[in-house]
């Protein structure tokens, strides 16, 4: 017996049985991969545009310096009005330092696509795991563009949150329409962050604005009659939520959030299927782009390709908090609340035509009215 059994592991071993399977399997690289790991390394530097925040560096800086120590992650954390400026007179001045962009998708597929500042990403993508679409949610790459070239890929996509609660002072349970926030025994408990700026809220506001039953006319009357505090720290409105000194938040940051909860505190994200408007999914600051000219232009593909594969979009996940759009990896460190349901219609608010169909200013001005309306312009 323990002859066949040796035989039989022999003929398994001739056969590849126990070899990983090739294609999209794990751990399968392109030919060509070492030549490309080899380039990057003797660059030494990747350089990338993204969004402030200890958990950012965490994943973004760490946890690619730790698969890959000989190569440095040199950041710039800033927030995207600040990143496209920045980006915008270093070229003017004929300096081209940036190599990977990563955040939302608005500035990407508007202001760095019009202006010749981003290029086409799909030829970048080498990774068997990464182009194998039946990976990702719903069986396709989320490309932002509208059309060919694709320049941004959004890797995140979480159910998008508009209303948070105190998990011990609300029931979230009473949340069935986007306008019951406007039960005045709500007036003067409402904090917001400011979402006629971009960055966090953009996108849910953006659903809110162009939802038919909702539109202008909800942000209106939010901001006229609930007396609502407005912010643009992250940390403060979740401190103000999860203590009670405004015990309902509006277009908070996900992850923000995510992390408040797994330290005990008493916030939590309305589920945003239970509303009869619908609900949106969007990218938070999970998207890709890969600058014009970038400098290391190896390490960037290098970095680009680590970025979307399962070790790096579990990193994410694990640091950030927010819902990879790669279904093949465990969603437990994700809020269950974030996690879009198979089956279930959400709109998609970081396409570049959702971006195109909405700029600031429009969202501006419902709000100006408001606050004048409430004495507080």
């Amino acid at each position: 017996m323990r002859l066949l059994a040796l035989l039989a592991l022999l003929f398994l071993a001739a056969c590849g049985g126990a070899a990983a399977p090739s294609g999209s399997g794990a751990g399968a690289k392109p030919a060509g991969w070492d030549s490309l790991v080899d380039a990057a390394k003797k660059e030494g530097t990747v350089v990338i545009y993204a969004q402030p925040g200890t958990t950012y560096r965490n994943v973004i800086v760490a946890a690619f310096e730790k698969s890959y120590p000989s190569i440095k992650v040199d950041s710039v954390f800033v927030l995207p009005a600040e990143r496209v400026s920045r980006l915008s007179l270093e070229r003017q001045a004929g300096r081209y330092l940036a190599d990977l962009w990563i955040g939302g998708t608005t500035d990407a597929v508007t202001t760095l696509k019009e202006g010749g500042m981003n290029v086409p990403l799909r030829p970048q993508l080498a990774l068997p795991e990464v182009l194998d679409e039946s990976a990702w949610f719903e069986h396709k790459l989320w490309w932002a563009d509208s059309a060919e070239p694709y320049t941004t890929l959004m890797f995140v996509g979480g159910v998008q949150g508009v209303v948070f609660v105190n998990t011990k002072m609300v029931d979230a349970g009473v949340f069935k329409s986007y306008w019951d926030v406007l039960d005045p025994k709500w007036k003067g408990k409402i904090a917001s962050t400011d979402v006629r700026n971009t960055g966090t809220g953009a996108a849910p506001a953006r659903f809110v604005y162009k939802q038919p039953d909702l539109g202008p006319n909800w942000f209106r009357r939010v901001f006229a009659e609930m007396d609502v505090q407005i912010s643009n720290e992250q940390r403060q409105l979740v401190d103000w939520v999860s203590q009670g000194t405004y015990p309902i938040g509006l277009f908070l940051s996900p992850n923000e959030v995510s992390l408040a909860a797994k330290q005990g505190l008493p916030i939590a994200m309305v589920p945003s299927e239970q509303f009869k408007e619908g609900a949106s999914i969007g990218p938070s600051n999970g998207a890709l782009t890969m600058i014009e000219r970038a400098p290391h232009p190896n390490a960037a593909k290098l970095y680009a390709n680590w970025l979307l594969s399962r070790e790096g979009q579990v990193a994410w996940q694990r640091e950030i908090g927010d819902n990879s759009l790669r279904i093949d990896i465990p969603k437990d460190m994700v809020s269950p609340v974030s996690v879009p349901k198979q089956g279930v219609s959400y709109v998609n608010s970081g396409t570049e035509e959702f971006s195109r169909a909405f700029n600031p200013a429009t969202l501006r001005q419902p709000i100006d009215e408001g606050l004048r309306m409430a004495g507080k312009a």
